[in-house]
């Protein structure tokens, strides 16, 4: 059996290996939404995507920690503490939620939220703009997976189909303008293009409607669903 070379210069140092024990610890009792998967697996994936779209490995340690805020309770403070602001900066820009914007212990409004993050998006630093691509890359493609088992999942998301069809539309136009050349944003974009061709959100389209278009009109369907309920 072969031993490590240990003349030739690490792949990644132990700061890498703290994170990736720091987020395991952090995300022990978390799940991917709606089924029976370690939370862990979204995290190095992420990970293993930014890596592999270029990214140092101070983006790859924010990979892993790019929920810690919104999910685990971790404050950008702890964050810089442990692994230095850059890291903690990139986590703080994949953030769409955290404790300031948390009204009575409940999060804000869906599109509230993913309409100011699409619009903050269009300032975020180049850094982070990689951490966060790879971050819907991977969501995007899960979506994809398991709605052909199960059409029907996409009731577990607050968006529903409709929902997460214009957000991920809008995420890849985005970031298509701002990561030329990513390879998370090539895998966001094909995912996208299997949602819309789907025969389940074909069938939400009208006739004569093309699904992009129809995907793009969302927000507006949603707040005339909403003033009609209130009123």
């Amino acid at each position: 059996m072969s031993k490590p070379n240990d003349s030739k210069p690490l792949a990644y140092s132990q700061r890498y290996t703290d994170a990736l024990g720091w987020a395991a610890e952090l995300h022990r009792h978390q799940q991917r939404k709606g089924k029976d998967v370690p939370y862990l697996s979204h995290l190095v994936a992420v990970s293993a995507l930014i890596w592999e779209d270029g990214g140092d490995e101070e983006q790859a340690i924010a990979g892993l920690l790019h929920d810690a805020i919104e999910d685990a309770g971790v404050t950008d403070g702890q964050i810089a503490s442990r692994f230095g602001p850059r890291v903690a900066q990139i986590v703080v820009d994949c953030t769409d939620t955290s404790a300031a914007v948390v009204v009575g212990g409940d999060k804000e409004p869906w599109l509230l939220r993913k309409t100011r993050y699409l619009d903050h998006l269009q300032s975020a630093h180049p850094d982070s703009l990689l951490v966060s691509a790879a971050d819907k890359a991977h969501n995007a493609r899960d979506m994809v997976l398991d709605a052909r088992r199960d059409p029907g999942m996409w009731r577990k998301f607050n968006a529903g189909l409709e929902g997460s069809a214009w957000y991920l539309l809008r995420l890849h136009q985005t970031f298509s303008q701002r990561l030329e050349g990513s390879r998370s944003v090539v895998l966001l974009g094909e995912s996208v293009q299997d949602i819309l061709s789907s025969p389940s959100y074909r069938a939400c389209v009208p006739d004569g409607e093309q699904p992009e278009a129809y995907a793009e009109g969302y927000p507006e369907r949603h707040r005339k669903a909403q003033a009609t309920t209130a009123g």
